[in-house]
């Protein structure tokens, strides 16, 4: 049944695109303007403290009472940063747990702050951008010139170094 007299709105909604490569496993964000960069950092950070939460509960669980003691611990201890420690305790302790599950968590955590990271450089790009693309218009108007703008996208053909190659 076709509907006569309506339009639909069009949206301003910007798709995001990503490219993985699968030979390095890294992802190229392609349209950095389709995400809503604060609320993928939050997302990825709740994400990392999730993970750093299990990570440490597993490696306290795993420890015995004695090898607590010795650690002069009461709490469970962040293991990223007392990574030498702990591991000389599970490795006292005949590795109780699994180095294979330790490592991927720690993996992980390490590829989400990555993330987290790329996407402040990518905010601070796009600030960047932004300032050099209004200091042109303004610069246009004082000299009477078209203002057309001449400003590539950012991420639209850019990459950084270390990305990998569609």
């Amino acid at each position: 049944m076709a509907m006569q007299g309506m339009r639909s709105k069009p949206t301003k909604e910007v798709f995001p695109l990503a490219h993985v490569c699968n030979d390095t496993n890294k992802m190229t964000l392609i349209n950095p303007q389709g995400v809503k960069l604060n609320i993928y950092k939050q997302k990825v950070e709740q994400a990392i403290k999730s993970y750093e939460k299990r990570l440490n509960k597993i490696v306290w669980r795993a420890l015995s009472p004695e090898e607590k003691k010795k650690l002069d611990a009461n709490k469970p201890m962040r293991y990223l940063e007392n990574k030498a420690a702990l591991n000389e305790a599970l490795e006292r302790l005949n590795w109780p747990i699994s180095l294979k599950e330790l490592s991927m968590l720690e993996n992980e955590i390490l590829a989400g702050k990555m993330y987290v990271q790329q996407a402040m450089e990518l905010q601070e790009a796009v600030k960047k951008e932004n300032y050099v693309g209004k200091a042109l218009e303004e610069q246009q108007k004082i000299q009477g010139t078209p203002t057309k703008k001449q400003i590539k996208k950012i991420g639209s053909t850019q990459r950084p170094e270390g990305y990998c190659k569609m």
